[in-house]
Formats: C-alpha cells, sequence, structure tokens
C-alpha cells in the first residue's frame, strides 16, 4: 500500500478538530500552546514567503494522547530535549529534517520518526508539513521495559528514530494504532473503553520495545522460566479480576514475574500466551453469565463487554469456536 495512504487509512474518520488547541496566524501563540501540550520550544519562520497559519489538535486516550499539528509555512523549530515523553511522529504531507542525538534524518509520508529517551532534538519544516503524533510517558516506557525483563533501565531508553513503513516494525505497529484510531474516533462506549484503553498503552510499548532497536535491546539475556508457583500466581491473579482492565505489563508486575518469563512460562504450560489463556477464561465467564442470565445481565453485549471483549463480531465469532453456538443461543436457552 501506498505510505500516505496508509497513513490516511489508519487514522480516517478522526474528528481531531473536536481536540482543537489553536487555530493561529501568531508564532508566539502557537509556540506557547504547543508548549503547554508537549514541552518549551524555540518556533522560528524560516522566509517570509508563506505566512505562518498554525493548527493543532490533542486528543487524550487514556494514558496516551494523539495529536495533530501544522504550520504552512517554513518552521525551524527545537525543544532541546524530551525528557519526560517521547513522540511517535508520522507525517501525513511534506517532509522535515531532523536532527536527534548524533544523527541527522528525514521523515516523510512513509518514513516515520520516534523521538525522546532525552536526546538532542529538533528540526526543520517545509511549508505543506503536517504530522499526527502519538505521545507516551517516559515514566511508562520504563515500567514497560522493567515489567518486561525485571529489571528498571539505568539510563534512559532511546530507540532508533527512523521506522520506516516497510519494516517488520510497522507491521508489528499498525494494528495497535488502528485500535488507538478506533478509540480516538469515540464510537466505542464507556464499558468498550474501560477495558481497551488500558490495553493500548501496554501493547504499543510492548511492541515497540520488541520490535525496534534500542539502546536497552541486547543489555541483559531474558529469563526463559518461571517457577511453576508464578504461573500459579499469575493466573489466580487473572482469575480474580476477570471483569476488569488487564494487560501483560500489570500480570507481570502483580505477581513479580518479567513479561517475557511470563510469556514463555505460559507457552511452555499451556501452549498460549498469558492473554489468550485469559481470553478463553473470560469466554466461559461469558458463558456462565449468559446461563445465569441475572438480573444486571440480560443481553449479550453487556456480558461481552463486561469481560472485555470489544469487538462484538470477533467475539461472536471466538465464542461459536469455543462452544459451538451463538452467545445468543446460549441466552436463549438459559436456566
Amino acid at each position: 500500500m501506498n505510505p500516505l495512504r496508509a497513513t490516511a487509512t489508519v487514522f480516517a474518520g478522526i474528528d481531531f478538530e473536536r481536540g482543537r488547541v489553536f487555530d493561529t496566524r501568531d508564532a508566539d501563540e502557537a509556540q506557547h500552546l504547543c508548549g503547554r501540550v508537549f514541552s518549551p520550544h524555540r518556533l522560528r519562520l524560516l522566509g517570509h514567503e508563506r505566512p505562518l497559519h498554525a493548527r493543532m489538535d490533542h486528543l487524550p486516550i487514556g494514558p496516551l494522547s494523539l495529536g495533530r499539528l501544522s504550520w504552512q509555512a517554513p518552521v525551524a523549530v527545537d525543544p532541546g530535549s524530551l525528557e519526560d515523553y517521547y513522540l511517535l511522529c508520522l507525517p501525513t504531507r511534506g517532509q522535515i529534517e531532523y536532527r536527534h542525538g548524533a544523527g541527522t534524518h528525514q521523515a516523510s509520508a512513509g518514513r516515520m520518526a520516534i523521538v525522546g529517551g532525552s536526546q538532542r532534538f529538533h528540526f526543520t519544516a517545509g511549508a505543506d508539513y503536517e504530522q499526527i503524533t502519538v505521545r507516551v510517558d517516559r515514566a511508562s516506557v520504563d515500567a514497560a521495559w522493567t515489567a518486561l525483563v525485571g529489571e528498571a533501565p539505568t539510563a534512559p531508553i532511546c530507540f532508533r528514530s527512523e521506522l520506516s513503513m516497510d519494516s517488520p516494525t510497522w507491521r508489528a505497529l499498525e494494528p495497535v494504532l488502528r485500535l488507538i484510531a478506533e478509540s480516538a474516533r469515540g464510537e466505542l462506549g464507556d464499558a468498550s473503553l474501560r477495558h481497551l484503553n488500558a490495553r493500548l498503552q501496554d501493547m504499543l510499548l510492548t511492541t515497540l520495545l520488541l520490535n525496534q532497536p534500542h539502546s536497552h535491546l541486547r543489555d541483559r539475556p531474558l529469563r526463559d522460566r518461571a517457577a511453576p508457583a508464578s504461573l500459579k500466581r499469575a493466573k489466580a491473579h487473572m482469575l480474580e479480576h476477570l471483569d476488569e482492565p488487564l494487560t501483560l505489563t500489570a500480570v507481570a508486575q502483580a505477581v513479580g514475574v518479567p513479561a517475557r518469563t511470563l510469556q514463555s512460562a505460559f507457552q511452555a504450560a499451556d501452549s498460549m500466551g498469558p492473554m489468550q489463556w485469559l481470553r478463553a477464561r473470560r469466554l466461559h465467564a461469558v458463558r456462565e453469565a449468559l446461563l445465569c442470565a441475572d438480573e444486571d445481565m440480560r443481553r449479550v453485549t453487556d456480558a461481552a463487554l463486561r469481560f472485555g471483549f470489544t469487538h462484538l463480531g470477533e467475539f461472536s465469532q471466538q465464542y461459536r469456536r469455543a462452544f459451538g453456538e451463538t452467545p445468543s443461543q446460549t441466552l436463549a436457552r438459559k436456566g
């Protein structure tokens, strides 16, 4: 697929303007308001051929945020370094040239950038440049890495900043970005978002940390075996919280076992990952709820959403494969 079309497809249908931060021709206003969302920076207009007309939108999505930004004039932007957060920058048109750490790179449709990790960062953008950004806090990145390997990073995690749409990382990342976009479109109810938003950051960070090269990827070997007691504690924890938002990172932290170790242990014991195991248990919980059909559980949708199945079409297919009947057929013969 054409890289520009791929980006447009992922983020199609989002009403970015409902998160409008500014629409201004005043460079000082654009610099000030953008700095309040991201970090203080210097904004400089390059030349006088095109007047500045800056726009910025910002949509919080659980612990993440999705943004859209353009200047409609050639500019130089210098935030110094991003100390407390990372940005995944996805150009939708035009091009920037940026310096991140010791390297100089370009980003355009099909060539994204990951910046942050306290590295020196500044860029120049052409008049037609526009980008969509996903922001995540540095503390969350550190926590995700700690959960994966069982040890906190001793220095900021520095990703390779270049990420192309023909890379394995993009193929792993695209489904996660589609879920982020689905949440941003506002099509899901509160019950769905309760589970989905809890997973989005975990999925995004795990995908990046395991697929995109970074400074800590080979720091230490990951343990592949967990004690049976740890596996038992992980299953007990998930069963106790079946109807609550759960992520692999949260389960690993709860039982004190690195997420990669927990993943390997479930594969060895059950031939599936921990989240697959959890989904199977939740399918059984939905079935039990439908068969009981108490006063709080009269519809299939209610039962599915309660146990974290936000995509009802996929849920119905999984349910039928597991039990040989549809959820509606189970509900019809309750009692």
